[in-house]
């Protein structure tokens, strides 16, 4: 088990980070509906007019990603569940994590699309959908105990399928600057910032499983996930403020 001290030190470095992101959700939702950045959403089908059929307010979806973060890591800072996530840790699994991770890494993708010109409400589903499908296989890695490459295989195919709705954002930019209308310098920058920090949630998740320096790989890798949620939250933030 994890020592009595090192319990409720993770309870409140989650209270505190819940904290951190209810105050961005709150800053984000004093500008939803006042800001002017309205992601159009389109149907392309037979008989369907090509006009957007809905937008999405910018301000308020990145508001629903940094709430659901607040929600998460206070949850997992008082009773009962508190117990039932230390008690996950002190057997090397964060599986309360992987919910958390599923909706904010889904929901970002599908922002970062918009604002990147993909507009086909099917291929923002898919998106998601690929998204929170890479991370399920995160919560099954959460559970493989096999040493060495073999026991990676869920984490290796949870991988290749979270960088394909990257790589789709990756072809619409390449496409838009061809055609000689890029994205703005800030939407650039916000996606790779948005990115980088996916790119390093998945290294950490491989990082501390396959080099365990300390007797609470579980609980470090808790706190490296939290640092990168509050940084997560702070870029969509700044993204907002910046684009609005």
């Amino acid at each position: 088990m994890i020592d009595g001290a090192r319990m409720p030190r993770r309870a409140l470095v989650d209270a505190v980070a819940a904290a951190l992101h209810l105050a961005a959700g709150v800053v984000l939702l004093a500008g939803a509906g006042r800001l002017t950045v309205e992601l159009p959403v389109r149907l392309s089908a037979p008989g369907v007019p090509a006009e957007p059929f809905a937008s999405v307010d910018l301000a308020a979806a990145a508001a629903v990603v940094v709430l659901a973060s607040a929600v998460a890591r206070l949850l997992a800072s008082i009773p009962p569940l508190r117990d039932r996530v230390d008690d996950q840790l002190a057997r090397g699994r964060a599986g309360w994590r992987w919910l958390e991770l599923s909706q904010s890494a889904s929901i970002t993708i599908v922002l970062v699309a918009l604002l990147n010109g993909v507009s086909e409400a099917g291929v923002l589903v898919a998106l998601y959908a690929l998204a929170a499908g890479a991370v399920l296989l995160l919560w099954i890695q959460d559970r493989q105990t096999a040493p060495g490459p073999r026991g990676l295989a869920p984490f290796s195919a949870g991988a290749a399928i979270g960088i394909v709705p990257w790589g789709v954002v990756a072809l619409y930019q390449v496409t838009r600057l061809l055609v000689g209308e890029p994205v703005s310098d800030v939407v650039s920058a916000g996606t790779i910032a948005l990115l980088l920090l996916a790119a390093a949630s998945w290294f950490s998740v491989w990082w501390h499983r396959e080099h365990r320096r300390s007797a609470y790989p579980a609980a470090d890798a808790e706190r490296v996930a939290t640092l990168l949620g509050l940084a997560h939250s702070a870029v969509l933030v700044v993204l907002v403020r910046l684009l609005g």
